[in-house]
């Protein structure tokens, strides 16, 4: 009997027949994209978001639950994956923000082979799965992330791959897990990856279509009570619905993508330089690819093209939800694996009627060129800008004792570098945080600056892009010593001359620099 055109040819295990998961060509993805991830080197730049990811890992590793050890708006397990890292680095005597870029690195060349098992059992062609995971590959800013994180949109993008397999095999139970988790990472990945798993459902679960649907409902659940079960032990249930839910729901304010097309722009570009292409022909394949499901003849010849309606539909969910609300390139993480799958559809289609043999050759040229793109891109955006950071961080405090305090104002660098904590889970505020803290903290922002400076910490950390209007408040029982990559260092007055003046040889003082003036409050 000939397999259903609707249905994959599978086993009673969602395996591929022909393929299976002893597919060598996984094998070789992966080892090319941790070639490529690995070029690109793990001492990037630890930004401020970067920093505040590294420090909330670093708590949990502490034992401390997601939003207690610091007020974040992302998903828990935002917390607690590089919290996975930070554990396995003290286990076996490593640093901390290497071990947990190396283990992000290992979630993002995962992500490029599930796109390859992907593209390969939707399109029962290994062409096609190696083309779509090359276009994974190719994004400029996946590499980034890669292995300078950690971000959480990396596994992010991981469990939507893996939820978009898991509807290929109709394995709806797993597809819930997935979801679920994809959005306890980042709750945008919600949108596009839960609409792809109920259109799928209603696409392919031929009369099962109610008991499917439970299926992924239950598999949601899963990870939501097991955090559910964490959370309520250890009394942070109302910090975590704040954190993943309230906050963004009350204050944080749209960005609509519309608001700056100009800047929106030129932020993609230097974000995925030529592979910004791909990122913009990915959605518009997979949408004209997906048209092709209304032909009966077209899904005989191509059995695959009947779940991308519901890839399709992913797609315009991610977007609908990015053209409200949109900060920076990252925002486009969650729509990368349907952008990689037009790609993939659409050579699969276009290729079709093509000989084996030039099928794979057609796939070895475009993967090849997908590969230059990536290790260009690896090599010449490689820095050691870590490096750099860490011994800025290491001068200033060799001038200062051993159990020298530092608090950070977005600026949680230092803290990741040196293991220390602040004295507070607030360290950001912006994007609705320092609303809900004037709502929250006794005496609002005002009270939460005079409680900063009684506390009286030696150092306090200032990212570059904190207001004048913050700094101000510092003054005068704190001031400016110098800067650091990415942050500016204000010392405690009281700390003595010899103190401030030994401070400011180290940090790099500069009698001239703006900063060094006092600030009218």
């Amino acid at each position: 009997m000939s397999p259903r055109p609707d249905r994959p040819d599978t086993d009673r295990r969602g395996g591929d027949r022909t393929y299976g998961l002893r597919d060598p060509l996984v094998l070789v993805v992966g080892l090319v994209s941790a070639a490529v991830y690995v070029l690109h080197g793990f001492h990037g730049v630890l930004t401020r978001d970067l920093g505040i990811y590294s420090y909330a890992g670093q708590r949990v590793a502490d034992g401390v639950p997601p939003y207690l050890g610091v007020l974040n708006r992302a998903g828990p397990l935002a917390h607690v994956l590089p919290g996975v890292g930070a554990l396995v680095a003290r286990a076996g005597g490593l640093d901390d923000v290497v071990t947990m870029r190396v283990l992000f690195m290992l979630m993002a060349t995962a992500a490029v082979c599930l796109a390859y098992l992907l593209g390969r059992d939707l399109f029962r062609s290994r062409a096609a799965g190696l083309v779509t995971a090359s276009a994974m590959l190719a994004f400029h800013g996946f590499i980034n992330y890669a292995s300078n994180g950690p971000r959480e949109k990396t596994p992010m993008a991981l469990f939507v791959l893996g939820a978009m397999w898991a509807v290929t095999h109709r394995r709806w139970f797993t597809a819930g897990v997935l979801t679920s988790l994809a959005t306890l990472c980042l709750q945008t990945a919600f949108f596009s990856t839960f609409a792809a798993v109920v259109v799928a459902v209603l696409l392919l679960a031929h009369g099962e279509r109610l008991r499917s649907l439970a299926k992924v409902a239950a598999g949601g659940l899963v990870p939501v009570v097991v955090l559910g079960v964490w959370f309520a032990l250890a009394g942070s249930l109302r910090a975590t619905y704040d954190g993943f839910y309230g906050i963004n729901r009350r204050y944080t304010v749209p960005n609509p993508l519309s608001a700056d097309r100009e800047l929106v722009w030129e932020d993609l570009q230097a974000a995925y330089g030529v592979s910004v292409w791909l990122l913009l022909a990915g959605p518009v394949l997979l949408a004209l690819v997906s048209l092709a499901a209304v032909s009966r003849r077209a899904r005989t010849a191509q059995p695959g093209l009947v779940a991308l309606p519901a890839m399709t539909a992913g797609l315009a969910a991610g977007l609908w939800w990015i053209l409200q609300e949109y900060d920076a390139w990252a925002d486009l993480f969650p729509i990368l694996p349907f952008a990689a799958l037009g790609l993939g559809a659409a050579y699969a289609v276009a290729a079709q009627r093509l000989a084996p043999r030039w099928q794979v050759a057609t796939a070895g040229v475009l993967a090849g060129a997908a590969v230059v793109v990536a290790l260009t891109y690896a090599l010449t955006s490689r820095e050691d800008s870590l490096d750099d950071q860490r011994e800025a961080t290491d001068a200033v405090l060799a001038t200062l004792p051993e159990g020298a305090t530092i608090t950070s104002i977005e600026a949680p660098q230092p803290l990741v570098l040196t293991g220390r904590t602040n004295p507070t889970r607030y360290q950001m505020f912006r994007s609705g945080l320092q609303d809900y803290m004037e709502d929250t903290w006794p005496g609002g922002l005002v009270g939460f600056q005079a409680d900063l400076v009684a506390e009286e910490p030696d150092l306090v950390a200032v990212g570059e892009t904190v207001s004048q209007r913050w700094r101000a408040s510092l003054q005068p029982e704190y001031v400016y010593v110098g800067s650091a990559p990415l942050w500016d260092w204000y010392a405690r007055d009281s700390l003595g001359e010899d103190a401030i003046a030994d401070l400011r040889d180290a940090a790099g003082f500069d009698p001239d620099d703006p900063l060094a003036e006092p600030l009218a409050p």
